[in-house]
């Protein structure tokens, strides 16, 4: 079966949300204090998020994934979905991290605008190129669609000379560590007040530019650098 990186559409929105939450789970502990509900009968809000984020910043990339050879329809060819942000202008605002209908304005404030506020921190200043989603239908996983979206970005963040940045699970950070990520920070999440973990952690990664790595490995075994 051939894999092939093709830029996405607006169109694309319904199918990378449906991909999303069949990777991730609307029911799994996170994601029920992050979305108690109730959730909207009509319509597609997560989509739509999508669609303004990627209408309101110019440097928003959208990728998929399309199994050529797959016994579907077009939209369901389509395994994997990934949204880049390619920002060689630094950032001078931090995102909200609220979201649509049916979430926990506090609860997101803290995953999600702690994420922002901790990126904000790090790369403040900083021209870099970011990832900001990445999923994979589950019973296409392991294939290489992950690494296709990938390397997209990481070599556009190489022909530009700037790092690359990102928030992974704890299931993705072995996939980026041998892309060259490292962990910078961590988020810590508290859910207990809600019913939910007490400790999640995501950890915050970031890829030196081709050229710089090596410089950048060297003198983090001579302890010269602080992340």
């Amino acid at each position: 079966m051939v894999l092939q990186l093709v830029e996405a559409t607006e169109d694309d929105a319904p199918r990378s949300v449906a991909i999303e939450t069949e990777a991730y789970g609307p029911n799994g502990p996170v994601g029920l204090v992050l979305y108690p509900g109730p959730r909207p009968t009509e319509g597609n809000p997560r989509a739509d998020e999508l669609i303004k984020q990627r209408r309101e910043d110019p440097d928003c990339r959208w990728f998929k994934i399309v199994d050529t050879d797959l016994d579907a329809s077009p939209e369901e060819r389509m395994i994997a979905f990934a949204q880049w942000h390619v920002w060689t202008t630094p950032r001078t605002s931090i995102p909200s991290g609220a979201r649509g209908p049916g979430s926990n304005p506090e609860a997101c404030d803290l995953f999600f605008g702690g994420m922002n506020r901790k990126r904000h921190a790090l790369m403040r200043g900083k021209p870099y190129v970011y990832l900001k989603l990445l999923h994979t239908q589950p019973k296409h996983q392991k294939r290489g669609a992950a690494s296709l979206l990938l390397e997209w970005g990481l070599e556009e963040a190489d022909r530009l000379g700037i790092p690359a940045f990102l928030e992974s699970s704890q299931q993705g950070r072995r996939l980026y560590e041998k892309w060259g990520f490292r962990e910078v920070e961590t988020l810590t999440v508290d859910f207990s007040p809600w019913g939910g973990p007490s400790s999640i952690e995501v950890p915050l990664m970031l890829r030196e530019p081709k050229g710089q790595q090596s410089s950048m490995a060297t003198m983090d075994q001579l302890g010269q650098v602080d992340t």
